[in-house]
């Protein structure tokens, strides 16, 4: 009784220094667990079974932890079990060559009466869990952390973590979800595949909708997607084996454009019609001109050359007031960006509604999207009794932030914006729903819009 108490205090007094302990001998030291397919001893040889399958509720799941390349005899070891508490319940670990272990939440702390020298396969413990509910087809997996003890003032932590995965499922993850073909050159994005047998032949099918040439080509469980010429590409990809099939993931090609609009709106201010814009990035970019249409047809120039800031990756804000507005009940503008060798490209158009100006002031909030479903844009118009900061917010279908549009102060009137399925970065957006959260002052709306490409 005495011993074990003299050993609970000497263990708790190695690992309780641990803060203050130096480096010892075993920085060099890696992980392994492996999986005891059959819930029951183990054989302490890692068998290198890093996946599973287990089904049902209360099933007992082991796996046998490894600890290789440590220099030393040890005085100790600290196993710590990273897993979903919802999904496993930790029971215990064990190494009856330390002699000694306390038992924690997630782990166990060994200690030997002697320096505990690990075998040749570097066994440190078997460690057994049950499942606390039915994982039949539930992706979970246990991880573990390792401190080794040479002494008291010697304890090395792992660096390296060690997991086994149970129940994956395969699937395809792409290395990027948005690329930007380079003008005149190539960009390319890898599609990989997972949770396939090891000697399974995989098939990978693409769907490429786009104006873009895109060029697959494989190598194994990797797919490296190429992308070239003018316009964008969206690359739908699954991988099979023949038995499984992947869910499907997208990325989306788009052609690198001189000028990425960040945003681009425009309101009326008394008799006149205030344009601002800012750009994400800008290349080789001369500057912009303003141009209006009251058909979206026949459009005139109605500015001066606006000076762009010629090749940048800063965001820079433009303005422009339009002071001769036509009579007409609603105006439509587009940027025309001009490049330093004369190349012309346009915006997509926004609409400013003028006949507002002529109606009575409303009398109550209220708000309104056109058209919806929409490609490539669409108009988001609000009514203010009274004056008031707006706000106007883009977010997609999951809750994430896509675009802010407006930001500012308004009198009371009829308002309208345009939003051209771009993101903060004046980048496409895909296909979708996507939610404009409209805040006035104390009123509050939100619309839902569907973006069908």
């Amino acid at each position: 009784m005495f011993l074990k108490k003299g050993f609970f205090f000497a263990l708790a007094l190695t690992f309780g220094m641990a803060s203050s302990a130096f480096a010892g001998n075993n920085t060099a030291a890696t992980l392994a667990l492996d999986y005891v397919a059959d819930g029951g001893a183990g054989n302490q040889t890692n068998e290198g079974a890093v996946s599973g399958t287990v089904t049902g509720s209360g099933t007992t799941v082991v796996v046998e932890l490894f600890a290789n390349n440590v220099a030393t005899s040890l005085a100790g070891a600290r196993v710590v079990f990273n897993f979903d508490a919802a999904v496993l319940s930790f029971v215990k670990a064990e190494n009856s060559a330390f002699g000694f272990s306390i038992p924690e939440a997630t782990g166990t702390s060994f200690a030997g009466l002697a320096p505990v020298t690990l075998d040749a396969a570097g066994f440190l413990a078997r460690a057994e869990f049950t499942t606390a509910v039915d994982v039949t087809g539930v992706e979970f997996t246990i991880g573990a952390t390792v401190e080794l003890s040479e002494s008291v003032t010697s304890i090395d932590t792992v660096a390296t973590t060690t997991s086994v995965a149970f129940n994956a499922q395969p699937k395809v993850s792409a290395s990027t979800a948005i690329e930007v073909i380079p003008r005149g050159g190539q960009a390319t994005a890898t599609i990989t595949a997972a949770g396939f047998a090891a000697d399974a032949t995989i098939t990978f099918t693409t769907d490429v909708q786009g104006s873009a040439t895109v060029t697959p080509s494989q190598d194994g469980a990797t797919l490296t997607l190429t992308a070239s010429g003018s316009g964008a590409a969206t690359v739908t990809v699954t991988a099979t084996d023949g038995t499984s099939t992947t869910s499907a993931v997208v990325v989306q090609f788009d052609e690198q454009v001189p000028v990425e609009l960040a945003s681009f709106a425009g309101e009326v201010a008394k008799d006149n019609v205030v344009l601002n814009w800012a750009t994400a990035s800008q290349t080789n970019n001369a500057g912009f001109r303003v141009l209006r249409s009251t058909d979206q047809e026949n459009y005139e120039v109605v500015s001066e050359l606006i000076s762009g800031a010629g090749t940048t990756d800063v965001l820079m804000p433009y303005s422009f007031t339009d002071v001769s507005i036509p009579a007409s009940e609603q105006v439509f503008y587009v940027l025309e960006q001009i490049d330093l060798d004369g190349t012309i490209h346009r915006s997509n158009p926004i609409e400013v509604v003028l006949g507002a100006r002529f109606l009575n002031l409303p009398s109550e909030f209220s708000s309104a999207v056109y058209p919806n479903p929409f490609n490539p844009a669409t108009t988001i118009s609000y009514d203010l009794p009274v004056e008031g900061d707006v706000s106007i917010v883009i977010y997609d279908a999951i809750g994430q932030e896509i675009r802010q549009l407006v930001n500012n102060g308004h009198t009371a009137g009829r308002y309208s914006v345009q939003w051209d399925a771009k993101n903060e970065l004046g980048r496409s957006v895909g296909s979708g729903v996507y939610i404009a959260k409209i805040k006035a002052g104390n009123f509050s709306a939100t619309q839902k819009m569907l973006l069908l490409k």
